[in-house]
């Protein structure tokens, strides 16, 4: 009798099951937060469970964070990881608006997890992404879920505005020298006892350099706890009337429309000014002496001392013909002009440039570098960060190096255990170990100069370049000459009266003047 075994075809075999994840997020102003993050847990629970066909990998939940930036949310993110490692099959989400709140967002992440094979499940709208024609859809739901964002973000805006106009509103944030103590802004004396000095220092004739110099000499932290204090923040705490008791509302706005950007308000949107809303620091008279000396050291406080010539010296350089800018004198106003232009105005049909309008160019191009850095800087560190990668990983040569490396510092170790049991000499030891470490240091110079590209140059000047925009604690009202030196490398204004500014990392960005 012959041994006959059973192959079962392979549609008789048990399908494997579709590995689901649910993600759930409970928006900041909803009611009974934490209970509802529960209720959801447990629904997803059941209606994954109820499926024989699915079986449940995860629930991602991401509580009290608003929807605007999918970044930002830490789940979210953790999910996707999981994706990409092909642990997932299928999302499930409640809607779009749990899911992402712009269109942007919503479409780019649903176009990469269907490129990974994944697909996400709306429940309200009965979306299935892997579905054909679903992206229309989708677009459209996106859409709606943006206008309910933002008109969640107007009326909490509206709620603010209105608390401003009655003296009512406090910020999250209490300035350097107070404390927020239920709801209220309470002195710091530690801190309180730096803000009149700094104010005592400056009318006794310190500059803003000089008393952030003073400062960091002295090992004082920053509001955020950092070792380094720049002008810029001094000259913040010597205009903000917070140090009066007063509060001035509103300096800076948020964009209504995706992606809320915030920039400085220069007169875009009402502001408001309340007296007497908390403790004053430092006296009136004091302050107003401050402002006055403020405005008498201005011209002065453009200049370069140490070099003895202007921040925009040898920066600007004229579109139409290539030829620096010059600074002029034009009825009491300073002005930037092309020196071709000036020395022969039919030679180059450029304009003049007030030094100020130049100033609030950088002055706004840095605060919307500062407040939308993980949009902007982060991302171009990243990309350049992926190209080292993979140039490394492509460089054979440096690859041999590494493997050299590794076996010289295995002879290293070697040594050293020869040496500790007795079995080598010192002086034989010392000498071998010599050998080894200069051989060392020359391959890794060597692998160095093969890494070194112009990618990683400017990588590390980007990182350079993020460090010192987050650094401004606050939005960059007055112009900050240290900061301008540090970091821009020239300027470009063209007839458009469009100013192009080029970066540390070679990055160039554009602000009308």
């Amino acid at each position: 009798m012959p041994d006959v075994r059973l192959i079962t075809p392979i549609t008789r075999q048990t399908a494997q099951k579709t590995q689901v994840a649910a993600y759930c997020r409970v928006s900041s102003n909803s009611a009974d937060q934490l209970n509802s993050y529960a209720a959801q847990i447990r629904t997803y629970k059941k209606v994954i469970g109820a499926r024989e066909d699915w079986e449940l990998v995860d629930i991602f939940a991401d509580e009290g964070l608003t929807g605007t930036k999918c970044e930002n949310r830490d789940e979210f993110q953790r999910m996707i990881r999981m994706c990409e490692l092909k642990q997932i099959d299928l999302i499930v989400t409640k809607s779009i608006s749990r899911f992402a709140r712009n269109t942007k967002d919503a479409l780019a992440y649903v176009r990469k997890l269907r490129l990974l094979g994944v697909g996400v499940l709306f429940e309200k709208e009965g979306i299935s992404t892997l579905s054909m024609g679903d992206e229309m859809l989708l677009n459209t739901f996106s859409a709606l879920a943006q206008e309910e964002s933002q008109s969640i973000s107007m009326n909490q805006r509206l709620s603010i505005v209105k608390r401003m106009e009655l003296g009512e509103y406090v910020d999250s944030n209490a300035p350097y020298g107070y404390r927020l103590v239920n709801k209220m802004l309470e002195i710091y004396e530690p801190e309180a006892a730096i803000v009149r000095n700094i104010f005592s220092l400056y009318l006794q004739g310190f500059s803003t350099n000089e008393i952030a110099r003073e400062l960091n000499n002295r090992n004082i932290p920053t509001k955020a706890g950092k070792d380094t204090w720049r002008s810029s923040r001094v000259a913040y705490i010597l205009k903000n009337e917070r140090y009066i008791g007063d509060s001035f509302y509103q300096k800076t706005y948020r964009e209504t429309t995706v992606p809320f950007n915030q920039h400085t308000n220069r007169g875009q949107e009402d502001r408001f000014y309340a007296k007497g809303t908390h403790p004053a620091i430092v006296e009136k008279d004091v302050f107003d002496a401050v402002q006055e000396l403020i405005e008498k050291r201005k011209d002065s406080f453009a200049r370069t001392t140490a070099q003895n010539i202007y921040p925009l010296t040898s920066r600007i350089q004229c579109s139409e013909c290539g030829s620096f800018y010059r600074r002029r004198l034009v009825s009491g106003t300073v002005k930037w002009v092309c020196s071709l232009h000036k020395d022969e105005s039919t030679a180059c049909d450029s304009n003049y440039y007030s030094e100020e309008r130049i100033y609030d160019g950088f002055i706004t191009m840095v605060n919307k570098l500062r407040f939308s850095e993980y949009n902007i800087l982060a991302q171009v560190i990243n990309r350049l960060e992926m190209t080292l990668a993979a140039m490394k990983r492509n460089n054979l040569a440096a690859r041999d190096m590494s493997k050299g490396i590794a076996e010289l510092n295995a002879k290293l170790l070697m040594l050293e255990q020869l040496r500790s049991k007795g079995y080598l000499a010192v002086e034989v030891y010392q000498a071998q170990a010599n050998d080894i470490n200069t051989e060392l240091a020359k391959l890794k110079d060597a692998r160095q100069e093969k890494f070194q590209s112009k990618a990683a140059t400017m990588l590390e000047e980007v990182k350079k370049l993020k460090m010192l925009i987050f650094e401004l604690e606050e939005p960059l009202e007055i112009f900050d000459e240290k900061l301008f030196l540090e970091i821009v490398k020239s300027i470009q204004i063209n007839k458009k009266d469009e100013m192009s500014v080029e970066l540390l990392g070679g990055l160039r960005f554009k602000e009308r003047i």
